[in-house]
């Protein structure tokens, strides 16, 4: 399997590169920002794709069926160990949407949403856009991992107004793969509390050290929690909409689906994201192990060029989970602003901007290495040129 080939995007309405002008204000910058990956879909996905796509009728199509089902169960059986229950499942439109719904059947207008700080950007935009309030969890860097201040969460928890944590397992930015321990302290200060638990966990296939510690098997003993998910990331085909969400309260399952279909009328699936979910649920395990190697040895390349090279200026320790580095520039003593306009302007790279996975400015910023070693070295350079730029400028 092969995970450097360079493939041009330019052409094909990539927001990769269609965003640039939109975010960066330029368009000549090297895309490092968004979280899709500049590697090939598996051949098994574009077989399934072509196949399907060779029968003349895209009609209305039925996701609740085995060929729903199986993949799925295949998949949490295989990779986790864990029984999904047919009961418990169900299809749903977006990651985002199951997200966004469950906090609006839980709160009202000005409750609070608890989450983890650094936080998945789309997270605080949705929670502004829906009228609640952000209610920020630090995770702190205590020097070799990234932890939860337990003491500030079930401070928060015990307010009335704050009813939903929304969780991102595993993490987005800082890769952080929570243990066990973790989570069943984050479960009992909830239930304790009567907090709602939505887990996002769309990185689920990428932890590469430690073992992803799903929600679903902790639902028999509280039930309030969704846990929500889709195939976009691991196989790279977030441009073919689709999601699916697992929990054992039923009020709240029928109520979603009540939502899709009589509220929004959007309950007909994604066709050929049912297609892709099945070819790559049933076949494809072998090509995310090879995937996560590569991006393993992406990030060890990553860690390896900032210790050699500019290790006066960053900071960066390998994530256990994602294909995203959270890289820290507060070494360097320069501001985000100086940081952001050289590496825009004298680098030409577009990377993750920190301060819009925080509340204020920010000493990171992310940079995706789901990419071939050639682009990975382009970008190195173009950071190294930019840090570089910004010593020599220096003012004493």
């Amino acid at each position: 399997m092969d995970f450097n080939g360079v493939i041009d995007r330019s052409a094909t309405n990539a927001v990769a590169h269609e965003m640039l002008s939109k975010l960066y204000h330029r368009k000549d910058l090297i895309p490092f920002w968004i979280a899709d990956m500049d590697i090939a879909v598996p051949e098994t996905i574009t077989r399934a794709l072509q196949e399907r796509l060779s029968h003349p009728i895209y009609g209305y199509t039925n996701w609740n069926n085995d060929q729903f089902y199986q993949p799925i169960r295949h998949w949490y059986k295989t990779r986790f160990n864990l029984n999904v229950l047919k009961q418990d499942l169900a299809y749903a439109p977006s990651v985002l949407f199951t997200v966004t719904e469950v906090i609006r059947s839980v709160t009202n207008e000005g409750d609070g949403v608890i989450v983890n700080i650094p936080s998945y950007n789309n997270f605080l935009n949705l929670i502004n856009g829906n009228k609640r309030m952000i209610v920020g969890c630090d995770l702190y860097d205590d020097e070799d991992q990234y932890s939860m201040d337990f003491v500030q969460f079930e401070y928060l928890c015990q307010m009335p107004q704050n009813k939903v944590f929304l969780f991102c397992n595993p993490h987005n930015p800082t890769g952080k793969v929570f243990t066990e321990e973790e989570i069943l302290k984050i479960i009992e200060i909830c239930e304790k509390h009567n907090v709602y638990i939505v887990s996002d966990e769309i990185h689920m296939d990428f932890v590469r050290h430690g073992k992803h510690q799903s929600l679903i098997q902790y639902m028999s003993q509280y039930d309030k929690i969704v846990v929500t998910t889709c195939l976009g990331k691991t196989f790279n085909i977030s441009g073919i909409p689709h999601a699916y969400y697992i929990t054992k309260d039923s009020y709240m399952r029928d109520l979603l689906q009540t939502k899709i279909g009589s509220v929004y009328g959007i309950g007909a699936p994604n066709m050929l994201g049912l297609t892709a979910m099945r070819a790559a649920y049933m076949e494809c395990g072998a090509w995310v192990d090879a995937l996560n190697e590569h991006i393993e040895s992406n990030m060890i390349k990553v860690e390896t060029f900032i210790n050699e090279r500019l290790s006066d200026v960053l900071v960066f320790r390998r994530p256990d989970s994602t294909f995203l580095a959270w890289i820290n520039f507060e070494e360097s003593g320069f501001s985000e602003m100086d940081v952001q306009d050289a590496l825009q302007n004298i680098g030409r790279i577009a990377v993750g901007i920190g301060n819009t996975y925080e509340l204020s400015s920010s000493t990171h910023f992310r940079l995706n290495v789901a990419c071939s070693e050639k682009k990975l070295d382009q970008g190195l350079a173009a950071i190294e040129k930019a840090f570089s730029y910004l010593k020599e400028n220096a003012v004493d």
